[in-house]
């Protein structure tokens, strides 16, 4: 019977995300997609800076960012438009949603929009090329977990595993199998969102955006761009059955009727609200859709569940290399779970059109005054408290801040495959227990003085400090 480490179901965005991560720690892995190639529907978009610092952490930023540069024929990405339909639309003020900490958090790397039909094709490629087993076209059907490890049959082929990392969306089988439950909310709103292929060059001219509002007597819905000429998503809104007047619905959303449309591909969606109550069952772990859902306003989405294999797969590499106890795997869903749960509250008061844009209104005052930016959504946050803090300064639990070094890195490049050490110039000798990078400038970024220093997870999180008892003769207490 063949064997690997760790078993990945499902090939989109975080389980890509996971194959590369295991590989960069080097833990082998069979990764199963029953898709035989990647996503027709460019579902996920935005890349934020956090994620984009985790491939940078991997060596693929600027494999990313090259695919990314050409996902645009025209104009730029952002902006919001509201009208009648696409023609009549006008541009939203935005300054308001500047004021919510996009961009604003130091780092090395910068926001990237790469819709998903071009990420996960890229991903798919580098893990292929690093030696990845990915296995498209082919099912998970059947699997038990015991406490040893996982016995699955894939393809009719039975593979035993250490660990299952179950990455298989909002349905999840393997979730449903296990019967663990979840915090839900029902649907605000009901989506068929429609790919298709329409000249709207001329159209959006001088005038292109990121999503277009639309609301007349034949549709309600949204546009959102793809590529700012022929591509886009429509997203068009009903209530209890998807449209049988597609195409009548999509010509009122642009304004014109002699626009020739082919619809590339479509699905149905919601803006349903899942965290699951449990993220392990033993030597299973959720990730991804399969562990959280919820509306995409903000681009939490694929950007949290990538997130999420970033913390669970140095964990598995640590205790499968016998470097750390089990027990370390515990640490997981509790370092995870909240940050869903935070990211599906923001979403969710996202709703409405104009508090997406931060833009108040008497029906929409109370959930713009509850949002928070999104630097502390997915940059901030700390695993310490489950909360998040105004700015990154070496807190434990929190990323450690970038801070470019004379060199041109940044820190975050010093950070993996193990967990290191930063410190200042006069820091006592740590020995050779952990790796030692010494900071020719000090710590003061870090509130600490040229004697201080911080112990870094490969995740990039700090783990300790040294005016919180960190020393040489402490150090492996912190270590995992």
């Amino acid at each position: 019977m063949a064997r690997t480490s760790v078993l990945i179901v499902g090939g989109g965005l975080v389980g890509l995300s996971a194959a590369l991560m295991l590989q960069y720690h080097g833990v082998d892995f069979v990764l199963v997609e029953r898709r035989t190639g990647a996503s027709v529907l460019p579902r996920s978009r935005g890349v934020h800076i956090r994620t984009v610092e985790m491939f940078r952490q991997l060596g693929i930023e600027n494999r990313v960012q090259e695919v990314a540069a050409t996902a645009l024929k025209a104009g730029a990405f952002g902006g919001a438009r509201h009208g009648r339909n696409l023609i009549d639309s006008e541009a939203l003020d935005l300054k308001n949603i500047h004021k919510m900490g996009l961009g604003l958090d130091p780092s090395p790397s910068n926001f990237c929009f790469c819709p998903q039909v071009l990420l996960e094709p890229v991903l798919a490629d580098i893990a292929r090329e690093r030696g990845g087993d990915l296995r498209f076209g082919t099912e998970l059907t059947e699997f038990t977990a015991g406490p040893d490890g996982v016995t699955a049959t894939i393809g009719g082929e039975q593979l035993e595993a250490d660990y299952l990392l179950a990455a298989d969306g909002t349905g999840s089988p393997i979730r449903t199998k296990l019967g663990i439950t979840g915090w839900t909310l029902p649907p605000t709103h009901k989506y068929l969102n429609a790919f298709v292929r329409a000249d709207l060059t001329e159209l959006v001219t001088g005038r292109t955006f990121s999503q277009c509002d639309i609301a007349n007597e034949v549709v309600r819905g949204m546009i959102l761009a793809k590529n700012n000429t022929d591509e886009w998503s429509f997203h068009l809104e009903y209530d209890d059955t998807p449209p049988d007047n597609v195409l009548e619905q999509l010509h009122a959303a642009i304004g014109k009727d002699d626009v020739d449309v082919e619809i590339l591909a479509s699905s149905t969606w919601d803006t349903r609200v899942h965290v699951a109550d449990e993220y392990r069952r033993g030597r299973v772990f959720l990730a991804g859709d399969a562990a959280h859902q919820r509306a995409p306003w903000g681009g939490y989405g694929a950007n949290t569940g990538i997130a999420d294999v970033h913390n669970l797969t140095w964990k598995l590499a640590m205790v499968l290399k016998g470097q750390a106890a089990p027990e370390l795997l515990d640490t997981y869903e509790p370092e995870r779970r909240p940050r869903a749960v935070l990211a599906a509250q923001q979403a969710r008061i996202r709703t409405d059109f104009f508090a997406r844009y931060g833009i108040e209104t008497p029906s929409n005052a109370a959930d713009v005054a509850q949002q928070i930016d999104t630097g502390a959504i997915m940059s901030r946050y700390n695993y310490a408290d489950d909360g998040y803090v105004d700015a990154l300064t070496g807190q434990v639990g929190t990323r450690l801040p970038h801070v470019e070094l004379p060199d041109g890195r940044s820190t975050l490049d010093l950070c993996g495959p193990e967990c290191v050490v930063i410190a200042g110039p006069d820091a006592p000798d740590f020995g050779d227990t952990v790796r030692v990078h010494r900071i020719g400038n000090g710590m003061e970024w870090a509130g600490l003085l040229a004697d201080g220093a911080l112990l870094v997870r490969p995740d990039q999180h700090v783990a300790a400090r040294s005016d919180a008892g960190l020393t040489p003769g402490t150090l492996t207490s912190y270590l995992p």
